[in-house]
């Protein structure tokens, strides 16, 4: 689940983060009203990273599950146009996927309309420039071919922790007009645990 390393405690927090994500993950799947559909959309989405990633020639990344999904973690430094590529890919995939069911009709139907659903938040959620998320590595490949590394950095930085406090007043908004919504309270919580340490 994690990469075990001593006493370091930054991989040990990773490996935690790894289990409570793949905990997450699987309460997520049981707890949603068409788990079929949902984890669907999602091997879809790394789909559209995978085929982006072979076509490029990338090695065979290693994967992790966490409360955003399912996450490939590629080894080895790739040129900044082909990182935005392979992110991209996956949302595109998504939004793809959304277009084809809207007008195939199957959208109709109880489970196509939940199918779209997650297709269209899957990929919404994805393009957040936070890092770890596809939008965080799309920001971090613009930043890499428009600015200096320490400018990128700042930038970045700042994309992440701003994306995080928008995701926090949704997250409030939806609590208080629309009732308790684990997920997003979840998903909110693990990218301020994660982000919050990385940007200090």
């Amino acid at each position: 689940m994690g990469i075990l390393c001593g006493c370091n405690g930054r991989c040990i927090r990773l490996q935690w983060l790894n289990m409570a994500g793949l905990l997450f993950f699987a309460a997520a799947l049981s707890m949603c009203s068409s788990p079929v559909q949902l984890l669907f959309a999602v091997l879809l989405h790394e789909c559209g990273h995978l085929l982006c990633a072979s076509l490029l020639h990338w090695c065979r990344p290693a994967v992790h599950l966490s409360p955003a999904g399912i996450a490939l973690r590629y080894v080895g430094v790739h040129p900044p146009w082909q990182e935005l590529l392979v992110c991209m890919a996956g949302p595109a995939v998504n939004f793809i996927a959304a277009v084809f069911c809207h007008w195939s009709g199957m959208a109709a139907a109880g489970s196509g309309r939940l199918f779209l659903f997650y297709c269209i938040g899957l990929g919404t959620v994805n393009l957040l420039p936070i890092q770890g998320l596809d939008g965080g590595g799309v920001l971090n490949g613009l930043c890499a071919l428009l600015f200096m590394p320490d400018r990128a950095y700042r930038i970045c930085r700042m994309g992440s922790l701003l994306s995080v406090l928008f995701l926090w007043m949704v997250n409030v908004y939806i609590q208080m007009k629309i009732g308790f919504n684990l997920s997003l309270f979840a998903v909110s919580l693990y990218l301020t645990v994660t982000v919050l340490p990385e940007s200090a």
